[in-house]
Formats: structure tokens, sequence, C-alpha cells
């Protein structure tokens, strides 16, 4: 009895240390994410950072986050996909993502609420909701970014101008 009492401890005690660590997969680059935070149900998760690469925000009428080559910069991409549905209807998706320029060069900063300007942090909505689906800057929330050349860790708890189902983040990716 003493044997299944630990042996179910340990057991509880290996589960409870597994998932602190996270969910890992691989992006489109080969390049390990973890997301230790809650994925919302079903949906995919990835992560990216491209270095030299910058985030022009410009655009006509609206917000429209457009990456470009920038030596100094290293661009940081969120993304949550939900799955579609085996029947195929019209209009079916939906996605939101998170865009972020920061520094090339290695560094650990905290960010809140107008210091958000500094990292271009923008919120993308996609999907067939109308007077939500588009481009936010992000103002009001904060970013906790530990960078170098290894690897990106990033912590975001932010308030989204519309409704959101990722307002609080947390991954690293290599």
């Amino acid at each position: 009895m003493k044997k299944l009492l630990t042996l179910l401890a340990i057991s509880a005690l290996a589960a409870s240390c597994n998932s602190t660590k996270g969910v890992v997969s691989t992006n489109w680059l080969g390049k390990t994410v973890t997301v230790k935070t809650a994925i919302p149900e079903n949906g995919i998760i990835t992560a990216t950072r491209e270095f030299e690469k910058g985030l022009n925000l410009n655009g006509f009428n609206e917000l429209y986050p457009q990456p470009h080559f920038d030596p100094k910069a290293v661009l940081v991409q969120y993304e949550f996909n939900r799955n579609k549905s085996e029947d195929l209807y019209a209009d079916d998706f939906y996605k939101e993502e998170i865009f972020m320029e920061i520094p090339a060069e290695a560094f650990k900063k905290e960010y809140k609420n107008a210091d958000l300007e500094q990292v271009k942090l923008v919120y993308g909505k996609h999907c067939y909701c109308k007077g939500e689906a588009g481009y936010y800057k992000i103002t009001d929330g904060t970013l906790k970014v530990d960078h170098s050349d290894k690897q990106t860790k990033v912590k975001l708890s932010f308030k989204s101008p519309v409704s959101s189902l990722i307002e609080n983040i947390e991954f690293t990716v290599e």
C-alpha cells in the first residue's frame, strides 16, 4: 500500500512539473516554440521571430502592419488560428495575432501602457465579426521580454479594444 501511495505521489508530482513547462511545438521556420499559457479550445498556436525584420505600421485609412528589412530589429509574431469546421462553411475562419518589433541586441525589459509604443505592439483579429476585425495598436497592458540570440521569452497581458481570446500570453521561441 505504501508503494502504491508513493508511486501515485511521484506520478502527481511529475505531472504537475510537466504542466508548468508548457506545450512544445515547431513553427514553420523549424524553430521550437513553447507556449506556457492556456491555449483556447479548438485551435492552434504558433510563434515566430525573424531577425533583420521590422514592422511598418503605415496604412491608408486603417492600421496595417507590414514587415520590412531592418538590420537592428527582430519581428516577433504570435498567432492563434481556430480550426475550421469539417463542413465547408463560407466565412469559417478565426484568427488572432500579435506583432511586436524588438531591438536585435540582447536585453531584458518590461514595458507598461504608453511604453508599449517602443515595441510597436499590434493586435490583429481576422474573422467574420463586423466592427471587430482589423488591426489595433495596444497601449494598455504589460509586456515582459527576455531576448537573446538563442531565444526570446515573452509574457504579455493586455486589454484589447475588441473582444479577444488571447489577452494573456506567455511563450518562448528560438
